[in-house]
């Protein structure tokens, strides 16, 4: 399907957008994910793998992010994170987070509480 400018040349169309594809975590050693020789510490860290975690860390702050990574110091890489400082304030998003294993106090999956949702009655 072709269009006039107002040169008179014809002009095409842009093409149709596609959506994009959703969030997918990909791994460079994909013979690993099923392997049943992994431990079970090992198993649970790749279920965590892209899911929202909360991590405490020494000074008291908490960080909010996209569980990326790990490594064998504990070191825990998270995306799209948002740190807060208080309890209730607007939190200060940060983007691509390592933290040290050092330093985290507490970690957890933080899931959305089915209470608060605003279609439960």
């Amino acid at each position: 399907m072709t269009e006039l400018s107002i040169t008179g040349q014809q002009v095409m169309p842009p093409p149709a957008c596609t959506p994009p594809e959703p969030f997918r975590i990909t791994t460079n050693a994909p013979h690993q994910m099923n392997d049943a020789s992994l431990t079970p510490g090992r198993r649970k860290l790749q279920k965590w793998l892209g899911r929202v975690l909360r991590i405490v860390i020494t000074d008291g702050r908490v960080l909010v992010g996209f569980f990326n990574c790990t490594d064998r110091d504990a070191n825990i890489v998270l995306s799209m994170c948002a740190e807060y400082l208080v309890e209730g304030q607007e939190p200060r998003l940060l983007g691509n987070v390592m933290v040290p294993g050092q330093h985290i106090v507490s970690l957890s999956i933080d899931e959305p509480d089915p209470q608060s949702s605003l279609l439960v009655q």
